[in-house]
């Protein structure tokens, strides 16, 4: 880790093409204010709600080693099978009904 000491209005540059700029704004007891110029696309988080958006998205992520494909083959066959079997209950090639619709 740089650390680096900075006096009121001093300011850190990171980067040559693509820029950030960490400007001290003042410093108060055991607070620093920063002010922080950075692209639009480039994300700038505070540490503590990174970790939080990464807990909540990592219950989101099936981890590749949990799925196996065998069973999701068998998922998907038995999920075809249903849609088969619903299906032949309407007639071969023929629209769905509408009870919704009435007939004459």
């Amino acid at each position: 880790m740089l650390v680096l000491t900075r006096k009121s209005e001093q300011k850190i540059i990171i980067g040559r093409n693509k820029q950030i700029v960490i400007t001290v704004l003042k410093v108060q007891g055991d607070q620093v204010s920063i002010g922080i110029k950075a692209d639009a696309d480039t994300p700038i988080y505070r540490e503590e709600l990174l970790k939080e958006i990464e807990q909540e998205n990592a219950g989101g992520v099936i981890k590749s080693e949990t799925v196996e494909l065998k069973s999701l083959a068998q998922n998907l066959k038995l999920k075809g099978n249903s849609r088969r079997r619903s299906q032949r209950g309407q007639g071969a090639g023929m629209p769905p009904r509408h009870l919704d619709k009435v007939s004459s």
